[in-house]
């Protein structure tokens, strides 16, 4: 393989390296948000969507004496809310970390069931249709994924979670501007929130790639 092989196939390795890290963070920056809105007031809500960079598993999901799990152990989240699920399962919100669990563990088509679950309750359960898109991606079904996220943001412009992960599936099928455009969007909704920084983080990498800076919606450009 010649040197220009070498680097189409690097690029497209750190496409994917970027689209997986971001779905992560949404995912998790979501599952905090779901469980700890369940427990507490909007303000530590946001609080505990500020730690997801440092917190493994909400605060709510931790059993009363037990530690807390390292930061990258999906598995143990996975375990700890099927068991919770089990015991109530119509817990929407147990339903829905557990389904962003199962989507962190590689197990798109478990989390779209229970996506679809709690949808089937609660139609306008706008997070549960951002992250039923991202299970859809995962699986392979970008079409629906797409038209999911459309009618999200038709419905609600200022999705900030709808803009981050339509760049994600965009960014997946190497549509660079697009992704960064909704990126951007997601940054500029909430810049002090962590999907709003881990938005410009993105845009700042695909500036960096590119060799200069484009205008930024979070900068005045």
């Amino acid at each position: 393989m010649g040197p220009a092989g070498r680097s189409t196939k690097g690029t497209l390795a750190l496409r994917k390296q970027y689209a997986i890290a971001g779905i992560v963070v949404a995912i998790l920056v979501a599952a905090l948000i779901v469980v700890a809105g369940s427990r507490s007031s909007g303000d530590d809500a946001r609080s505990a969507v500020r730690q997801a960079s440092t917190a493994a598993l909400p605060g709510a999901l931790s059993s009363s004496g037990s530690s807390t799990a390292a930061p990258t152990d999906y598995a143990a989240m996975v375990k700890l809310l099927s068991a919770r699920f089990a015991r109530d399962p119509s817990n929407a919100k147990t339903a829905m970390a557990l389904a962003d669990a199962y989507l962190m563990t590689d197990q798109p088509a478990k989390a779209q069931l229970l996506y679809t679950r709690v949808l089937a309750s609660e139609p306008g359960n706008e997070t549960a249709k951002v992250q039923l898109a991202m299970a859809l991606h995962a699986g392979g079904r970008d079409v629906q994924a797409l038209a999911l996220l459309n009618g999200v943001l038709a419905t609600d412009p200022h999705s900030q979670l709808g803009h981050y992960n339509l760049a994600i599936l965009y960014f997946s099928q190497q549509k660079s501007d697009s992704a960064r455009d909704e990126w951007q969007k997601a940054a500029a909704i909430d810049p002090a929130s962590s999907i709003g920084k881990s938005a410009q983080n993105f845009v700042d990498l695909m500036e960096d790639s590119s060799g200069g800076p484009h205008p930024s919606a979070t900068r005045g450009g």
